[in-house]
Protein backbone atom coordinates (compact mmCIF):
# COMPACT_ATOMS: atom_id res chain seq x y z
CA UNK A 1 0.00 0.00 0.00
CA UNK A 2 1.37 3.48 -0.69
CA UNK A 3 -0.43 6.56 1.13
CA UNK A 4 -0.23 9.73 -0.73
CA UNK A 5 -0.92 13.03 0.60
CA UNK A 6 -0.62 16.24 -1.07
CA UNK A 7 -0.38 19.29 0.99
CA UNK A 8 -0.47 21.68 -1.68
CA UNK A 9 -1.34 21.28 -5.71
CA UNK A 10 0.87 23.09 -8.04
CA UNK A 11 -0.09 26.90 -9.14
CA UNK A 12 -2.37 25.67 -12.51
CA UNK A 13 -3.57 22.11 -13.17
CA UNK A 14 -1.38 20.01 -15.73
CA UNK A 15 -3.30 21.03 -18.91
CA UNK A 16 -1.97 17.70 -20.77
CA UNK A 17 -1.65 14.45 -19.84
CA UNK A 18 1.54 12.29 -20.20
CA UNK A 19 -0.25 8.76 -21.24
CA UNK A 20 -3.33 6.98 -21.12
CA UNK A 21 -4.80 7.41 -17.69
CA UNK A 22 -5.69 4.71 -15.47
CA UNK A 23 -7.47 7.31 -12.57
CA UNK A 24 -7.29 10.97 -12.36
CA UNK A 25 -8.88 13.31 -8.88
CA UNK A 26 -8.71 16.78 -8.76
CA UNK A 27 -5.29 16.61 -7.81
CA UNK A 28 -3.65 13.92 -9.61
CA UNK A 29 -3.61 11.26 -12.64
CA UNK A 30 -2.45 8.12 -12.30
CA UNK A 31 -0.63 6.19 -15.35
CA UNK A 32 0.28 2.64 -15.28
CA UNK A 33 2.92 1.48 -17.63
CA UNK A 34 3.21 -2.19 -18.51
CA UNK A 35 6.46 -2.83 -20.40
CA UNK A 36 7.87 -6.12 -22.16
CA UNK A 37 11.89 -6.35 -22.46
CA UNK A 38 13.09 -3.57 -24.51
CA UNK A 39 9.52 -2.07 -24.76
CA UNK A 40 9.67 1.43 -23.92
CA UNK A 41 6.66 4.21 -23.57
CA UNK A 42 6.13 7.05 -25.59
CA UNK A 43 8.04 10.14 -25.64
CA UNK A 44 5.78 12.02 -23.19
CA UNK A 45 6.34 14.70 -20.75
CA UNK A 46 5.41 15.38 -17.03
CA UNK A 47 4.37 19.16 -16.57
CA UNK A 48 4.38 18.50 -12.51
CA UNK A 49 6.57 16.50 -9.93
CA UNK A 50 5.67 12.96 -9.96
CA UNK A 51 5.70 9.93 -8.28
CA UNK A 52 7.09 6.69 -9.97
CA UNK A 53 6.41 3.43 -8.05
CA UNK A 54 7.73 -0.34 -9.46
CA UNK A 55 4.95 -2.52 -8.95
CA UNK A 56 7.89 -5.14 -10.16
CA UNK A 57 11.59 -4.85 -9.30
CA UNK A 58 13.05 -3.33 -12.61
CA UNK A 59 15.85 -1.68 -14.88
CA UNK A 60 14.83 1.36 -16.12
CA UNK A 61 16.68 3.38 -18.97
CA UNK A 62 15.21 6.95 -19.52
CA UNK A 63 16.13 8.24 -22.54
CA UNK A 64 16.14 12.40 -23.42
CA UNK A 65 15.47 13.26 -27.23
CA UNK A 66 19.13 13.97 -27.78
CA UNK A 67 19.50 10.67 -27.03
CA UNK A 68 21.21 11.28 -23.47
CA UNK A 69 20.13 8.42 -21.68
CA UNK A 70 20.67 7.19 -18.14
CA UNK A 71 19.66 3.44 -16.20
CA UNK A 72 18.23 3.07 -12.32
CA UNK A 73 17.10 -0.19 -10.73
CA UNK A 74 14.20 -0.04 -8.31
CA UNK A 75 13.04 -2.39 -6.74
CA UNK A 76 9.55 -3.96 -6.04
CA UNK A 77 7.62 -1.75 -3.89
CA UNK A 78 10.21 1.57 -4.09
CA UNK A 79 9.40 4.60 -4.96
CA UNK A 80 11.14 7.67 -6.29
CA UNK A 81 10.19 11.43 -6.30
CA UNK A 82 10.80 13.13 -9.47
CA UNK A 83 10.76 16.79 -10.43
CA UNK A 84 9.17 17.39 -13.68
CA UNK A 85 11.55 17.03 -16.45
CA UNK A 86 11.86 17.37 -20.25
CA UNK A 87 10.37 14.94 -23.17
CA UNK A 88 11.38 11.38 -22.07
CA UNK A 89 11.15 7.83 -22.64
CA UNK A 90 10.74 5.35 -20.38
CA UNK A 91 12.62 1.90 -21.79
CA UNK A 92 12.76 -1.46 -20.10
CA UNK A 93 16.22 -2.36 -20.23
CA UNK A 94 15.33 -5.95 -17.82
CA UNK A 95 15.05 -9.28 -18.95
CA UNK A 96 11.60 -9.72 -18.03
CA UNK A 97 8.10 -7.98 -18.39
CA UNK A 98 8.52 -5.01 -15.80
CA UNK A 99 5.18 -3.11 -14.33
CA UNK A 100 5.11 0.89 -12.74
CA UNK A 101 3.15 3.35 -12.08
CA UNK A 102 3.42 7.35 -11.87
CA UNK A 103 1.23 9.31 -9.78
CA UNK A 104 1.54 12.96 -10.98
CA UNK A 105 0.40 16.12 -9.40
CA UNK A 106 -1.71 17.81 -10.96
Amino acid sequence: MLDVEFFKRPEHPSEIAAATVAAENPSARVYKWNLAPGGATTLHVHEHPYILLAVTSSRLKTTAPDGTSAIEVIKAGDSRWVNAKGPHTLTNAGSADRRIVEIELK
